[in-house]
């Protein structure tokens, strides 16, 4: 892709060499409108608009940009979508899936660098697809990523609701009754239909969400500040996890490594693992994020590829560590639930402590995913 840039960036097409040489061209509507719709914008008058019309100021280090990609990545994806990758699909080859998937999303973030350092834009994948393939492309391009970032917020935020309802239960008598944490209208995977669930709102998710729009509001320095925080602190609860878990592991937990396949193609056996990859891949989106805010980092030709790269392997090895363990710690057809490390967590001694610290880090990790999505 970065070679086809240069290339689209040293030819013009022949209406474009005749009209310099002062020789008249006609062109049908057709023409003219293939022409529009392939546009492009060579990356160094791209990269000349940004050094001199950016209206952003540049206050991002390359620890702020580090902390956006971890925060947009380590979420649901662990918190929620490894134990029941591991129950429904792979078994303990769990690990195997987070390993194959993040050299996969190391593989995209390489992609990401590049172009990021090239063209430092916080349009992102718009500003690549406009410079290399035209302005079409761009455009569809640019609303399937708004379409994700947005349907990634939904997601978010209804799932942070359940852990606020979780914590809320289990550190106090108080039940959040449904009544307030539930969308009316919600989707039955089983009967592939939505249905009418006869609540009213979910207000944990609204009010989430308004929180996160008045920080944005107030300003990008304050943003990653915050972000920061709740990154350091998701973080170190997923290291205490790991480090006092890790004693209580059951290595018959372990075997077999690849359970035998039941029948079903997507269930166990190495099939099983490789489905478990398409199901947890979505733990390592997010790197994307960064480059969203490239024109309010300091240095962004440095800065964006540590970020990039950085939060991608950085990701990898706390999930491989987190899968490990969890694996281990109890049988995987246990970890079938919205919250897995609090499942494996009774297989130790640490009793109700442990599960308060997991649902908080769940709770600061999918507040950091809802803030990076709703900034990018």
């Amino acid at each position: 892709m970065i070679s086809g840039i240069y290339l689209f960036n040293e030819k013009n097409d022949y209406s474009l060499r005749c009209r310099q040489k002062g020789i008249a061209v006609e062109m049908s509507c057709a023409e003219v409108f293939f022409n529009r719709l392939i546009a492009r914008k060579p990356w160094r008058d791209l990269n000349t608009e940004l050094q001199t019309k950016s209206a952003f100021e540049r206050r991002l280090s390359w620890v702020h940009l580090l902390a956006i990609g971890l925060g947009a990545t380590i979420g649901a994806g662990i918190f929620v979508l490894s134990g029941q990758a591991a129950a429904q699909y792979s078994g303990p080859s769990i690990i195997i899936s987070f390993v194959i998937t993040g050299v996969i999303a190391l593989l995209a973030s390489f992609s990401y660098s590049e172009l990021g350092a090239m063209m430092p834009s916080s349009g992102s994948v718009y500003t690549y697809t406009y410079a290399a393939l035209g302005e079409y492309l761009a455009w569809f391009n640019g609303w399937n990523s708004i379409l994700l970032y947005l349907f990634g917020i939904l997601t978010v935020t209804v799932a942070w609701s359940k852990h606020v309802a979780l914590f809320i239960d289990i550190v106090s008598d108080y039940n959040v009754t449904s009544m307030i944490a539930q969308a009316p209208v919600a989707w039955n995977e089983d009967a592939e239909r939505f249905f009418v669930t006869g609540q009213a709102i979910n207000l944990p998710a609204i009010a989430i969400t308004i929180a996160i729009t008045i920080l944005l509001i107030i300003g990008i320095r304050p943003t990653a500040i915050v972000n920061l925080v709740l990154v350091v602190i998701k973080i170190i609860i997923i290291l205490i996890f790991i480090f006092a878990c890790c004693n209580y592991v059951n290595r018959r937990n372990y075997n077999p490594f690849f359970p035998p396949n039941i029948g079903s193609f997507s269930e166990y056996g190495v099939t099983g693992m490789l489905q478990a990859c398409t199901y947890v891949f979505f733990a390592y989106v997010g790197f994307d994020s960064v480059t969203t805010v490239a024109q309010e980092a300091k240095l962004p030709s440095g800065s964006l590829p540590i970020a990039i790269i950085g939060s991608t392997i950085i990701s990898l090895l706390l999930y491989i560590g987190i899968c490990t363990v969890m694996v281990g710690l109890v049988p995987y057809r246990l970890l079938n639930s919205d919250s897995p490390l609090s499942e494996a967590i009774k297989a130790t001694p640490y009793g109700l402590w442990l599960s308060i610290l997991m649902d908080l880090g769940a709770i600061a990790g999918l507040t950091t995913v809802a803030l990076t999505l709703m900034l990018s």
